[in-house]
């Protein structure tokens, strides 16, 4: 079928540090939009500093989070394997 995902799972188990790029992403995502819609109603005037540092360069950390995803299936490229699609 045109247009079917690719599938890329571990040999084994997955590495420690897959699991902990992961969870940053995850909170990360969810910290993102927290503060993108709940920010307006609990910051309304003026937020901490660091809520703001963070506000800013949010988009950021989620591509360099991305990356390092990608970089670790990379390093770990023998453990990965594909899954074809039927």
């Amino acid at each position: 079928m045109p247009g079917s995902r690719h599938r890329f799972e571990f040999v084994g188990k997955e590495p420690l540090v897959f699991w902990i790029a992961t969870a940053l992403l995850f909170a990360n995502t969810v910290l993102m939009l927290t503060l993108d819609f709940g920010g307006k109603y609990f910051f309304p005037q003026h937020a901490p500093e660091i809520v703001s540092w963070y506000s800013d360069r949010s988009i950021a950390i989620q591509f360099i989070l991305l990356a390092l995803l990608a970089f670790i299936l990379v390093v770990f490229r023998k453990r990965v394997r594909y899954i074809r699609q039927k």
